[in-house]
């Protein structure tokens, strides 16, 4: 498929999934941590708007020991397969501490574990580089935190609708050639965000990628270099003068800055965070990335030169596919 194909195939799945409903039993959530790995982890992030925390489910498992004060621990995981995940919710129940599973998969490992699963739809998109399975957990952690998701997929098929000449517009402004790396500034509006996209930079382009808060990249990013560096401010609905600010001390230095807004995809207000911008500049730093793997040469996922069938990272008792 080409990247037009998958952005209008996506679009159409946003706009006829089922809304995600708050599981009835969940409320409320006591000292919740959201725990989860690489995409999954980016969208456990969207919680810590909503006053919880968010963690590597590696911390949890590979520690032996749970979070201080965590009354109810979260796992996220599409397929619920994901070991260290599903190991930590196993812990976590083992020590008594309340159980909850984001997932597509009611009948996974990770469900199993669960005192109560928070089901999330699937979107059956071939994409080049994955952002389907990252929106739908984020709305399932969004809907356990209290955050408004009726109407939700709709509301992001319209962002991508009215702003493909925004990621146009995004790729064609990439350095003709490929930096050494790459940093993402973002303030907690956009934390998520950013995480996602350095993944997804990663995935696609091979290059090493850093997600940053804005004023640490004025403390620490300001010394980077000779080499070429891509500075990338992705700018909210707050902090404008200061990403301005930083931009003209980073450029500078010799770095690249570009500035990407996705303020105009905040949504009314609910009475509480917005998940839907975050979630709308997830799907615009997927196909970013996938338009600077084009242009820079380099294939995602290394073009299949690594080993993709993640028994690394999957319970040791479940089948390879």
């Amino acid at each position: 498929m080409t990247e037009q194909q998958t952005l209008s195939a996506l679009i159409h799945a946003l706009n006829h999934v089922t809304d995600v409903v708050p599981h009835a039993d969940a409320a409320p959530l006591a000292n919740a941590v959201f725990v989860g790995s690489g995409d999954s982890l980016s969208s456990g992030m969207l919680a810590n708007r909503f006053g919880h925390r968010s963690m590597s489910s590696g911390d949890i498992t590979w520690m032996d020991a749970l979070p201080a004060a965590c009354e109810t621990l979260v796992g996220i995981s599409h397929s619920g397969t994901s070991g260290a995940t599903v190991r930590a919710l196993r812990l976590a129940g083992a020590a008594g501490v309340r159980t909850i599973a984001v997932t597509s998969n009611p009948a996974s490992p990770l469900a199993e574990a669960a005192d109560l699963v928070q089901q999330v739809p699937t979107l059956n998109v071939t994409e080049t580089v994955p952002v389907a399975g990252h929106l739908m957990l984020g709305l399932g952690v969004g809907a356990l935190s209290g955050a408004s998701t009726a109407g939700a997929g709709r509301a992001l098929a319209r962002i991508l609708d009215q702003n493909q000449q925004l990621i146009t517009d995004a790729v064609d402004a990439l350095p003709s050639r490929a930096p050494s790396g790459i940093s993402i500034l973002t303030l907690p509006d956009l934390r998520s965000a950013g995480d996602f996209w350095s993944l997804k930079l990663i995935e696609a382009t091979g290059l090493p990628v850093r997600s940053v808060a804005l004023e640490e990249s004025g403390h620490v990013d300001y010394f980077l270099g000779p080499q070429e560096h891509l500075t990338i401010n992705l700018i909210g609905t707050a902090g404008l003068a200061r990403h301005t600010r930083l931009a003209e001390a980073l450029a500078s230095t010799g770095q690249t800055m570009q500035s990407i807004s996705v303020g105009t995809f905040a949504q009314p207000s609910q009475g509480g965070p917005d998940v839907i911008m975050d979630l709308g500049a997830a799907i615009v730093g997927a196909f970013l990335a996938a338009g600077a793997g084009r242009r820079w040469g380099r294939r995602p996922f290394r073009g299949g030169a690594v080993n993709m069938d993640a028994r690394h990272i999957k319970l040791d008792e479940q089948p390879v596919s």
